[in-house]
């Protein structure tokens, strides 16, 4: 059991890794950090867009298929619309 004052394995391998990106950090110029930031973010909103854009065609399919269990509850063949909806 660890005391109060000692850190576990994982918080000195994270405290390692900071200052370690820190000295590396600290040895290029501030505005190379910030273009490599910029770049990291925006490779997070990459994903993020891709993630957005299947989380709708999941939407879309879900609502597609609302429409098309109510046009067979009214006894509407749902093929038809969606025949003319591809034209």
């Amino acid at each position: 059991m660890l005391s109060k004052d000692e850190k576990s394995f994982k918080e000195k391998r994270s405290d390692f890794r900071h200052r370690v990106v820190d000295a590396v950090y600290d040895r290029i110029p501030a505005s190379v950090v910030e273009h490599i930031g910029n770049a990291n973010k925006e490779i997070i909103y990459a994903v993020e867009g891709i993630f957005d854009s299947l989380i709708k065609r999941i939407d879309d399919r879900i609502e597609r298929t609302k429409t098309r269990h109510e046009k067979m509850e009214k006894g509407d063949n749902p093929d038809e619309e969606d025949a003319e909806e591809s034209k």
